[in-house]
Order: C-alpha cells, then sequence, then structure tokens
C-alpha cells in the first residue's frame, strides 16, 4: 500500500487514533493571518475540513459547513477549512461557494498539515 501514499503528496501518512490529539499547526489564511490550531483549541472546538477546489464532495458539503458555522462560530467552536489549493484557486472557490469561515493555505507541493 505505499504506493497509494505516493497518490497523495508522496509521503506516507502518519495514522492518528481516535482520541490522539491532532498535531499542532500553523498555517496562513487567505486573507494573511496566522492560525494556529494550538491557539484555536484553546477557545473551544475546532472542526478542520480539508478540501480540494475540483472535489465534488467538497463543493457539495461546503454550504453545510458554512451553515454550520453560522450556527455554532459565535459559541467558542472554530470551523477552518484547509485548501490544498493555491491562493488564486482557493479564493473563487470561496466566492463561489460564499465561504465566511477562516480557510488556511497547506503548501501545494509537501501538504505537511494534510499529510499528518
Amino acid at each position: 500500500m505505499k504506493w497509494l501514499s505516493h497518490l497523495f503528496g508522496g509521503h506516507e501518512m502518519a495514522a492518528l487514533n481516535v482520541g490522539d490529539p491532532a498535531p499542532d499547526f500553523a498555517l496562513n489564511t487567505l486573507d494573511g493571518k496566522k492560525f494556529s490550531l494550538q491557539e484555536a483549541l484553546e477557545r473551544g472546538p475546532v472542526v478542520a475540513a480539508f478540501f480540494k477546489v475540483s472535489c465534488p464532495t467538497c463543493q457539495y458539503t461546503f454550504p453545510f459547513l458554512e451553515r454550520l458555522h453560522k450556527a455554532y462560530g459565535n459559541r467558542n467552536v472554530t470551523l477552518i477549512g484547509i485548501s490544498q489549493n493555491d491562493r488564486k484557486d482557493t479564493a473563487t472557490f470561496v466566492k463561489e461557494y460564499g465561504v465566511t469561515f477562516p480557510i488556511v493555505l497547506d503548501d501545494i507541493r509537501t501538504y505537511p498539515v494534510s499529510n499528518a
């Protein structure tokens, strides 16, 4: 199954077990601000949605995620989108799907957060 990992960033992905904390990360948001998972977790639960703009499931899901953000965003629940695309394509996706929650950009060459 090693060959499969090369389809997704070229690195073997570490497996997290249920209940394991997610590894900390800090990435830039689409609007240039720094987002830290650890800082967000200090405020409350975090829902991370990994996506590619060409993914039909992501396109279908993001309007629902936006509704969750509007319903629970003021209750110390952070919803964050983690894009595996470049800034330009991600900005187009955000505009097209009316996303108002923070979007961070994973490095499109190595995907350090997606592969964590």
